[in-house]
């Protein structure tokens, strides 16, 4: 289940006026959604659990994910990359069920 969309995601990335990365994002998105969800420690059904729509901080948190990914492609870097505070655990943690 895509709860991101491939055309906001586009946007986040500043890459909606091309087509030629549209297989890669979705693989990113696909692979944050998993992810984030696990993150959790929920399940899809938890988190819309009622009719209620999947947490927009969490959709947020798909796209800040992928998104890295699509600019750091490999696991290394040459350059000392530094966590933003409060960022993408911050949108998670509310979400998350302890075990």
């Amino acid at each position: 289940m895509a709860v991101v969309s491939l055309a906001l995601f586009k946007k986040h990335v500043r890459a909606d006026d091309f087509a030629d990365d549209d297989v890669y994002l979705e693989h990113l998105l696909e692979a944050a959604e998993v992810s984030v969800i696990s993150a959790t420690n929920r399940n899809i059904d938890e988190l819309t659990d009622n009719g209620v729509e999947f947490p927009a901080s969490l959709k947020h948190a798909i796209m800040m994910l992928a998104a890295h990914w699509y600019n750091q492609r490999e696991s290394v870097s040459s350059v000392q990359m530094h966590e933003v505070p409060d960022s993408l655990q911050a949108l998670v943690k509310p979400y998350r069920k302890l075990v």
